[in-house]
């Protein structure tokens, strides 16, 4: 009798074993999905005619959601003179948006709340015709890659600059915080020119396809800024000095959590490791 009361406890203790076994699986699964980047898109065009203030369209945060996934980026909007010192400034209250996508309206807004554009000389876009316009995408914790925007409009050329915040040193800039800063300083405060996009027209660009994968929490897209030097892994550039001016419709890309919630691949295997072993004393206590 005692032995098949041994016998029932090795069958139950190897059953126990097996559902730890199932429990340690679901749990590296889990830990390693913290891993896997989700493709995510935005779309920064309105439904009617007309500029709307972002800062209206987003009750002043200047946030919007994704497609997909409900992630967030957050937009500002930054220009600085194409001659003399290129020294930027925050231009937020002339970002908008319309059925084309964002624009940076040098004209600025009616005071009445309906978030039209005033008519004038601007080209309600976002251009390089006597300065540099441009917007920064912060997503905050999350790193982002960007595969690819989307321009909805052009005037002249669409000649276009993407740049990546890849960590500054001590005594750099905050990355967000770039007012006062040369366009040419961008890189010592840890501004990375990641491609220069030559006439790209509508349509979408794809950014990545040459590049290793680029992760950043703070992108810039903008009409082609020289000033900012040439591609740091490409090396490309461009020779016109045509206008540029676009819509930005949108950006594609991918999310992923920030470093410091990933596990090392070292965990990982020692993880898995430990599976292995838990395995195979249970298949042997299964048989024994």
């Amino acid at each position: 009798m005692s032995f098949i009361g041994d016998k029932k406890n090795k069958v139950v203790g190897g059953h126990m074993n097996i559902t730890k076994f199932k429990i340690g699986l679901c749990a590296v699964l889990a830990i390693t999905s913290l891993n896997v980047s989700a493709s995510v898109s935005w779309n920064f065009k309105t439904s009617s005619n007309g500029d709307y203030r972002v800062s209206s369209t987003t009750s002043g945060s200047y946030s919007f959601s994704s497609d997909s996934i409900g992630a967030m980026t957050t937009l500002s909007a930054w220009s600085a003179p194409v001659s003399g010192p290129n020294q930027i400034r925050n231009v937020d209250s002339l970002l908008a948006h319309n059925q084309y996508g964002l624009v940076i309206d040098q004209d600025g807004y009616g005071s009445d709340g309906s978030g039209y554009g005033n008519s004038g000389g601007d080209n309600h876009a976002i251009d390089n015709g006597g300065t540099y316009e441009f917007v920064m995408f912060d997503f905050a914790e999350k790193q982002f890659s960007l595969d690819a925007f989307n321009i909805g409009w052009h005037g002249g050329d669409s000649d276009v600059t993407v740049m990546a915040y890849q960590g500054g040193t001590t005594g750099s800039q905050p990355a967000a915080d770039i007012g006062g800063v040369n366009l040419s300083g961008l890189s010592a405060n840890g501004w990375s020119v990641i491609s220069h996009h030559a006439n790209p027209g509508t349509g979408q660009e794809t950014v990545n396809s040459n590049l290793d994968t680029v992760y950043s929490s703070y992108w810039i897209i903008g009409a082609y800024m020289s000033a900012v030097g040439t591609g740091a892994s490409t090396g490309d550039s461009i020779t016109d000095s045509n206008w540029d001016g676009i819509k930005l419709a949108g950006i594609s890309g991918s999310v992923r959590p920030p470093s410091n919630e990933v596990p090392e691949p070292s965990t990982l295997i020692l993880l898995a490791l430990g599976l292995v072993v838990i395995a195979r004393k249970a298949n042997w206590h299964k048989h024994t």
